[in-house]
This record gives C-alpha cells, sequence and structure tokens, in this order.
C-alpha cells in the first residue's frame, strides 16, 4: 500500500487526538480539583449518650469539604442533628454534636447516627466524594445503682478497712472505691450479681483524712456516688534515728545497687540515698505492680481469713509506722518510712504462713532482700522480706502452716530477721491489725457476715 498525503495527515491527526486524551486524563487524575479520595470521618462506632455532653466528630478531606449532615434516626423518627453549607474548609473540622429537644411523645432509647460528607472535587462527573458513616446511638440518662451495703466500723490511719456495696447498671463501665480522690481500690464480684467487696486502707503516708466514696461510672458517662462512712482514728508515729556507718554504706547499700543492676554514685552518701529514695520508691512500686497484676474477677461467695502470727520465739526489733531518720556523720540524710514488723529470733529461723495463698513473687527485690509475696485473695497479701533461702515456687499453692523459708539478712539490714508486711493491694498496712483476732472478727467477720444478711433479706 502506498503511502500518501491524506494518509499522512489522518496519522497525525491521530496522534494528535491521543495526546490530547491522554493529557486529559492526566489532568483528570493529577489535578487537585478531580482528587478522588472521599473525606475520612471519625466517630465512635458505638455511642452511648447521656444527652448530657456533645458527641463529637471530626471530619477531614485533602480537598476542600462542601457540606455535611448528621441526622438521628430510630426508625421512627429522623431528626437533624447537624447540616451545614461550608464550600471551602480545608482540612479538618471538629465538630460538637448537641442533644436534640425530644418531644413527649419521642424518647427513643437507640438508634443510629448517620454523617453524610461531600467535599468540592469535581470528580464523579461534578458531583464530588462522598462518604456516609452510621454509628450505634444508646442514650442512657439513668445513672448506675450504687449503694453501700456494709463497712468495717473504725478506719485507722495506716490501718484496713472493708466495704460490701451493691453496684447495678445495664451500661456498665467502671466501678471502684477512692480514698480522698487520691487511691483508687478494685471492688471484686462478692456472693451474688451485682454485689462487690473491697478491702481498703488509709494510707499512712495521708495525714488527712477527707472521704472514702463508691463511684460507679457507666458507659455514658452518667456516674453515681455514695459515701462510705467511716469512724476514723489517726495514727500516732514513732520516731527512730539510726546512725549509718561508711562500712554500711560501701558494704550493704553498695551491694544492694549492685544486685539491682544499678548504678553505683561515687560520693559514699549519694550511694546511700540512691538506696534508700530511687531503689526503694522503685521497690514499692513493683510490690503494688505485683499484687494487681493478679487480681481476680471471679466470683467470692465466702471470705475465710484467719489471723496471722508472728515469728515463731521472736522478738520485735521494729514496727509499723516509725518514720526513721537517718544521719551519717553526725548529719541527717534522709528519712523514710517502716512499713512492716521486725521479728528477729534464731538466725535462718523457719517463716511459716498461716493463711492458704498463692506465691506471686519470689525473687531478689532490693532493699527488701529475697522476698516472697502471697496471694490471700479480695487484694489482700502478705510479705515476707530479707530471707536466706526460700523453700517455694512461683504460683504454689501453700496451705497454712507451711514453711515457705528462712529468716535471714539479704538487702538492706543490719542483721538475720524477718520483715512481715501485709498488703492491701499492694499498699503495706499496719500487720497488727491483721495479727488481732478480735479486730479479724469485728471488722472482717462479722462485716461480711451482716452484709450477707441484708444480701439475702434476712437482716433484722
Amino acid at each position: 500500500m502506498k503511502f500518501t498525503s491524506k494518509n499522512g495527515k489522518v496519522f497525525w491527526i491521530f496522534i494528535i487526538l491521543l495526546v490530547l486524551v491522554m493529557a486529559i486524563v492526566a489532568f483528570l487524575f493529577l489535578s487537585p480539583t478531580f482528587e478522588r479520595i472521599a473525606p475520612k470521618v471519625s466517630i465512635e462506632k458505638e455511642i452511648y449518650w447521656n444527652l448530657q455532653k456533645p458527641i463529637k466528630v471530626s471530619i477531614s478531606d485533602n480537598n476542600d469539604i462542601q457540606s455535611y449532615n448528621i441526622s438521628f434516626n430510630d426508625g421512627q423518627k429522623q431528626i437533624t442533628l447537624d447540616t451545614r453549607v461550608v464550600k471551602n474548609e480545608k482540612g479538618l473540622i471538629e465538630l460538637e454534636i448537641l442533644p436534640p429537644s425530644f418531644d413527649e411523645s419521642h424518647k427513643p432509647k437507640e438508634g443510629n447516627i448517620k454523617i453524610d460528607v461531600l467535599d468540592t472535587s469535581k470528580w464523579n462527573f461534578f458531583r464530588g466524594n462522598q462518604t456516609v458513616v452510621t454509628s450505634k446511638l444508646i442514650i442512657d440518662k439513668k445513672s448506675p445503682v450504687a449503694n453501700v451495703i456494709g463497712n468495717s466500723y473504725l478506719l485507722r490511719q495506716g490501718g484496713s478497712g472493708i466495704i460490701i456495696v451493691e453496684i447495678a447498671d445495664e451500661n456498665l463501665k467502671d466501678y471502684y472505691i477512692s480514698f480522698n480522690d487520691e487511691e483508687v481500690f478494685e471492688l471484686f464480684p462478692f456472693y451474688k450479681k451485682n454485689f462487690y467487696i473491697s478491702i481498703i486502707t488509709w494510707p499512712v503516708q495521708i495525714k488527712e483524712f477527707k472521704k472514702v466514696n463508691l463511684v460507679a461510672v457507666d458507659m455514658a458517662g452518667n456516674k453515681s456516688v455514695a459515701k462510705v462512712p467511716f469512724y476514723i482514728k489517726t495514727f500516732a508515729e514513732k520516731a527512730d534515728d539510726i546512725k549509718v556507718s561508711e562500712d554500711f554504706i560501701n558494704g550493704v547499700s553498695k551491694q544492694v545497687l549492685e544486685n539491682s543492676e544499678m548504678n553505683i554514685p561515687t560520693e559514699t552518701v549519694d550511694i546511700f540515698l540512691k538506696a534508700n529514695k530511687e531503689l526503694r520508691e522503685k521497690n514499692v512500686k513493683t510490690i503494688r505492680e505485683v499484687v494487681r497484676k493478679n487480681f481476680s474477677n471471679i466470683l467470692v461467695t465466702s471470705y475465710d481469713i484467719k489471723p496471722f502470727l508472728r515469728l515463731e520465739n521472736s522478738a520485735t526489733v521494729a514496727g509499723f509506722g516509725e518514720r526513721r531518720s537517718y544521719f551519717y556523720n553526725d548529719q541527717k540524710i534522709d528519712e523514710a518510712w517502716h512499713l512492716g514488723m521486725d521479728w528477729a529470733s534464731t538466725k535462718r529461723a523457719p517463716i511459716k504462713t498461716f493463711n492458704d495463698g498463692k506465691v506471686i513473687y519470689k525473687d531478689y527485690l532490693g532493699i527488701y532482700g529475697d522476698t516472697i509475696i502471697l496471694d490471700h485473695g479480695l487484694g489482700l497479701a502478705s510479705l515476707y522480706a530479707h530471707t536466706s533461702t526460700i523453700s517455694v515456687e512461683l504460683n504454689d499453692e501453700v496451705k497454712a502452716g507451711q514453711q515457705i523459708g528462712n529468716t535471714g539478712a539479704t538487702g538492706a539490714v543490719f542483721g538475720d530477721h524477718l520483715h512481715f508486711g501485709m498488703l492491701v493491694q499492694g499498699i503495706e498496712v499496719n500487720p497488727n491489725e491483721w495479727l488481732d483476732f478480735t479486730w479479724m472478727k469485728t471488722n472482717v467477720t462479722k462485716t461480711i457476715e451482716d452484709a450477707v444478711k441484708i444480701i439475702n433479706g434476712s437482716a433484722k
């Protein structure tokens, strides 16, 4: 076939048209005017609303946002919550959706929120990109039931108390006991559905007692607060001055830091301060974490805890709540609370537990040395520190009267003894209460028994 000028013209026209088409296609795909990415809408998939606080909605787009419409539909009515023609709102729009005014004949409990957003892109035949998001909405204006069923009569500074409560809500989110709005204590399922129990403490370091509250919050943000009544008694702390020698610091304090894999300061006083302050705080934090991570939400139908007993044939060499001041070369360099009982007997004396429990910690613990922690349920634990030997393993179930180790001088100590501590949700409390048969009968056993009678509806 012979190539003619006519054919040449057709060819070049075709090429030009092809280039134009390709240019148009490239323009459509690359131009921001024809952007193809739909707007993004950020909102929870399931929303609980008490019609008090606004619902937060976030709308974003690479292009300008043209308009949005937010509506509620419960199957009977559709109500517009917010609608706006924006035109030139680029980037991000943060919205707070205010509650609608429902009339008396229309009080929906649930429905759907629909969010319809359109951008200013010329894509989709100049209609723009559209995003439609639907979220389930549950309307809940009722606060949770939160009643105090029973509690121990007296709460001492540094001591323990027990609380039994009733909590009920279809959409319950959180519940706890608060002390002075500073400390939070977990509640554990007790006896029957909707009833809970907690052992709490007034931490000895907190001087002022303000309040103990039961707090319950539902998914919609409705909150119930009930006061827990206590008679209170402050703690008369004992001051104790301790002289610290250079030999003790360069020997015991330094070794404790080394065993804890902490850097050793060059100055003698700094060695002691690091062990007594920084390491002590770290150890206390570990104790709390160990106890709290072993909490159980299994329903407790009864709680049989017996008085603990002191180390056999021992003398008390230090008590709970002593405020120790440390002196080096006749200069006060630090202070700290002693939050347990120190009992000394013969060297390597056998250590027995007098309640069933589970071994939740068995390891070296800084200033406490080789330490055992036993969990006794409901957030109550016992601590045995400075041991020379440990005869139980982690997660072992131990029985009352069982030997778990021997006393020793590990950690930051002057000699062989047992540091015995009682822990309420990881906080060291006064062990003397848990050694006292009368206190336990009055504040634990009887309080629980009386609460069970109320729960059963048999209280007189």
